[in-house]
C-alpha cells in the first residue's frame, strides 16, 4: 500500500481514457495487423474485450553472474508467471511470445541483449521488457524511453520512482571518524525514467522503515555498514539518517565502509577495529553512547560477513550489536549459509516472503512454482525464497495493467501501457500488495515488513507491516 500526506507508521496486513473505438474495431499493436482487440459485450464500447494474436515480453535477469543467487529465483518467478498466463490462454486470448536472456550482471552485454531484441523483426510487437538489477535497469532505461518501451525493472533504485529529471538538495547529519558531527549537504540527481516501473518500496524508503523498526525496539545508536562504490548503498544510508533526525531519540552512528569484494578476513577485521574504537571513545568521553545497531546495506554475501562480524565483537568485546539488512542483504536461504550466527537478524522486505499463507495469491504462486519446477526438471525446492515473489509480482503488475489496457479498447502500445500503469492507485496486486503510479511519480509503495530469523532457520514476521509517508523530497533517491 502507498501511503502519502504526514508521516504515519500504520500497521497493516483510475481513470482511464475514454473508448475511442465501436465494438468489434480492429486495433493494432504497434503497427502489427495480426494482434486485435475485439468488443465482445454485445455492441457496447466498454466491458471486457477479447484480444487475438500474439504480444512480445522480453525478460533479461542474471542467470550466470555475481548476482545469479538472487537473480535466477527473481527472473524465474517472471518467467514462471508469464508461461502460465500462456498456459491459461493468454492476455484476454493473446498469446504471449516470450524470450528470455542471460544479462550476466553486466553492462555491455545487457546492452548487447537489448540490441539484438530491437534488430529482430518481432521488435515493434513488445508490449514491456522486464530487467533485473540497478545497473542493467540504468542502461536499457534510456534505451527503451527513446525506443518507447516499458521496462518492468526488478530494481527498487530511487532514481527509477521520478519519470522526470529531479535534483533534490539536503542537508544529512552524519558522525564522522573523529567522531565529531556535522551536517552534510548532499544533491540526490535522477535523469528521470519515464518508461520504468518497479513494484517494491523503494530502497531508501526501506532503509527508513528499518529505522522505524530499530528506534521502536530502543536503539540508542545506529551505525550504517555498506558499500562506497553504489547508490544502492549510500543513497538509502541517507534516507535512513535523515529520518532518524525526525524520530528524534535514536542517535546517528558512524560509517563503515564494506566494499562487496571485500572477503570475510577483511570485513571482520574492519568490523572488530570500529567497535575497539566505539569503546575508546566512551572511555575518553563517557558520555558517548556506543553502537547498539547496525544498518547492513549491501547485498547477501558481505551482509552474511557483517552478521558473523558482529559475532566476533560480542565474543572479543562483550559487545552485542543487533542487525537489521536491507532487503537484498539475506532471504529464506541464510540458515543454510550462515547458521546460527545469524539467528536474530532481522531483514527489511517490500513484499511478503515465499509460502506466507496470509496472502491471498500465496496458493497459486506455489502452485504455479511447483508447476514448472517440474516442468524445467528442477529440484521442486529451488527458487523458493522472497525474490521469487519479486518477479512474480512484477509479472503480476504488468498483466493487471495489460488487461486494463485491453478493455479499455486502447491498442497495445507501450505509450497507452505507460499510459494505463500510471492511472494504477493502490491497485492490488493478486493479494501481495498494491501499487500506485501517476505520471510525476513512479514510486509505487512505500511499505517494509520486517522478518527476523528465528533459531529453528526459518524467517518469521515481527512487528505489523510499517508504511511511510511518501514526501516529495523523497522522489528520484
Amino acid at each position: 500500500m502507498r501511503a502519502r500526506g504526514v508521516l504515519a507508521m500504520i500497521a497493516s496486513a483510475g481513470i482511464f481514457a475514454p473508448c475511442f473505438c465501436a465494438c468489434n474495431a480492429l486495433l493494432t499493436v504497434d503497427g502489427n495487423p495480426g494482434v486485435t482487440v475485439v468488443g465482445n459485450d454485445g455492441g457496447g464500447e466498454s466491458g471486457p474485450k477479447t484480444c487475438k494474436g500474439t504480444i512480445g515480453v522480453r525478460i533479461a535477469y542474471d542467470m550466470t553472474g555475481p548476482t545469479r543467487d538472487v537473480g535466477v529465483p527473481a527472473g524465474k518467478g517472471t518467467y514462471d508467471y508469464l508461461r502460465e498466463v500462456n498456459a491459461q490462454g493468454g492476455l484476454r486470448g493473446c498469446m504471449l511470445d516470450l524470450d528470455v536472456q542471460d544479462t550476466k550482471y553486466d553492462r555491455p552485454n545487457t546492452i548487447g541483449v537489448y540490441n539484438a531484441w530491437k534488430a529482430g523483426a518481432k521488435w515493434s510487437d513488445v508490449a514491456a521488457v522486464f530487467v533485473q538489477g540497478t545497473p542493467m535497469t540504468e542502461v536499457v532505461g534510456p534505451l527503451a524511453s527513446a525506443d518507447g518501451k516499458v521496462v518492468i525493472s526488478g530494481s527498487f533504485a530511487g532514481e527509477f520512482g521520478s519519470p522526470l529529471p529531479v535534483t533534490q538538495n539536503l542537508t544529512v547529519t552524519s558522525l564522522n571518524d573523529s567522531f565529531a558531527q556535522a551536517q552534510v549537504p548532499v544533491s540526490k540527481q535522477s535523469n528521470g525514467f519515464p518508461f520504468v516501473f518497479f513494484q517494491g518500496t523503494d530502497y531508501s524508503t526501506g532503509a527508513r522503515i528499518g529505522m522505524n523498526y530499530a528506534w521502536s525496539q530502543g536503539a540508542k545508536r545506529v551505525g550504517f555498514f555498506r558499500c562506497s562504490t553504489s547508490a544502492f548503498c549510500t543513497d538509502p544510508v541517507d534516507g535512513a539518517k535523515t529520518f532518524l533526525v525526525l524520530l528524534g531519540t535514536t542517535q546517528i552512528g558512524r560509517d563503515l565502509p564494506i566494499e562487496l569484494a571485500d572477503d570475510a578476513a577483511t570485513i571482520q577485521t574492519k568490523i572488530v577495529t570500529y567497535f575497539q574504537q566505539e569503546l575508546a571513545q566512551k572511555q575518553s568521553n563517557p558520555g558517548y553512547t556506543i553502537v547498539d545497531w547496525v544498518w547492513a546495506g549491501n547485498t547477501a554475501a558481505t551482509t552474511i560477513s557483517i552478521i558473523k562480524g558482529l559475532q566476533a565483537v560480542k565474543a572479543q568485546l562483550g559487545l552485542t550489536v543487533s542487525v537489521i539488512a536491507d532487503n537484498w542483504g539475506f532471504n529464506e536461504s541464510v540458515y543454510a549459509t550462515c547458521g546460527d550466527a545469524c539467528v536474530g537478524a532481522v531483514v527489511e522486505q517490500p513484499f511478503p516472503i515465499f509460502g506466507d499463507a496470509s496472502v491471498s495469491g500465496m496458493a497459486t504462486l506455489l502452485t504455479i512454482h511447483q508447476k514448472y519446477r517440474q516442468i524445467d526438471a528442477e529440484d521442486l525446492n529451488v527458487h523458493s525464497t522472497v525474490q521469487y515473489v519479486y518477479g512474480y509480482v512484477a509479472a503480476a503488475t504488468w498483466k493487471a495493467a495489460m488487461v486494463k489496457l485491453i478493455d479499455q479498447g486502447l491498442p497495445i502500445t507501450s505509450a497507452n501501457l505507460k499510459q494505463v500503469m500510471e492511472t494504477f492507485h493502490n491497485q492490488d496486486i493478486e493479494g501481495f500488495g498494491a501499487v500506485s503510479y501517476s505520471a510525476t511519480d513512479h514510486r509505487p509503495q512505500s511499505t517494509g515488513r520486517l522478518y527476523q530469523l528465528a533459531a529453528n532457520g526459518k524467517l518469521q514476521q515481527v512487528a505489523q507491516p510499517i508504511s511511510i509517508a511518501l514526501q516529495p523530497g523523497w522522489l528520484g533517491w
